[in-house]
């Protein structure tokens, strides 16, 4: 397998990318490729490739509202691998939205070259995007604890996803299974039914505070 010479992740904010409409284009024309391949191993189940996961900019941003971060891998200037991570807002029916708190990671996406593939670079995403909001999360602790003493800190991440695409995948990674429902035709272009599974995966951190 040809070596690659692959970008860090680097992290964008909405404000970024509003900035770069053509890189909006790249993000959402990677995630729209992969958001079709994950589906034509069965497409009696699922629309075809006219379905787009983001039809246009805005509905990206939409997505990401005013706090999402994304991450991103690039080959040269081409966009090869992005992730985001938004407030988690409840499940699919607005379901926890009062209890729950964290990230949400969602809009993953690796370009279907064969020579990105299996290359680790989702795990390199998630990490990064891990990274940053543990950091966010220690930053927002020292302005709100009293000093004095160390503390656990964490962060709550979420997944919602369709258990017979990637449910297992995300298992595989850490996530545990919070709850599920069975969505009928129309949810996420799906034509007959499926079981969308919420998981969760909890980061912990100690944060000195006895200086």
């Amino acid at each position: 397998m040809a070596s690659l010479d692959l970008s860090r992740p680097t992290l964008f904010t909405p404000e970024d990318l509003e900035s770069r409409p053509a890189l909006l284009d790249d993000i959402t024309g990677l995630i729209n490729d992969a958001f079709t391949r994950s589906k034509l191993s069965e497409p009696e189940k699922w629309e075809g490739a006219h379905r787009k996961r983001f039809p246009n900019h805005e509905t990206y941003l939409e997505m990401l509202g005013d706090e999402g971060v994304v991450t991103a891998i690039f080959d040269d200037s081409k966009i090869v691998a992005v992730a985001a991570a938004v407030p988690w807002k409840g499940g699919w029916k607005k379901e926890g939205a009062d209890v729950e708190d964290g990230w949400e990671i969602k809009a993953v996406a690796v370009h279907g070259n064969a020579k990105y593939l299996h290359r680790g670079l989702a795990v390199q995403l998630y990490t990064s995007s891990e990274q940053c909001l543990v950091h966010k999360e220690r930053k927002k602790l020292l302005t709100t604890k009293d000093v004095g003493s160390t503390i656990t800190g964490h962060v709550s991440l979420w997944i919602l996803a369709a258990e017979c695409i990637n449910g297992a995948y995300w298992r595989k990674r850490g996530y545990r299974e919070v709850r599920r429902d069975t969505c009928g035709p129309g949810t996420w272009g799906c034509l007959t039914s499926f079981e969308m599974v919420v998981l969760q995966k909890e980061l912990t951190f100690d944060l000195d505070m006895s200086f």
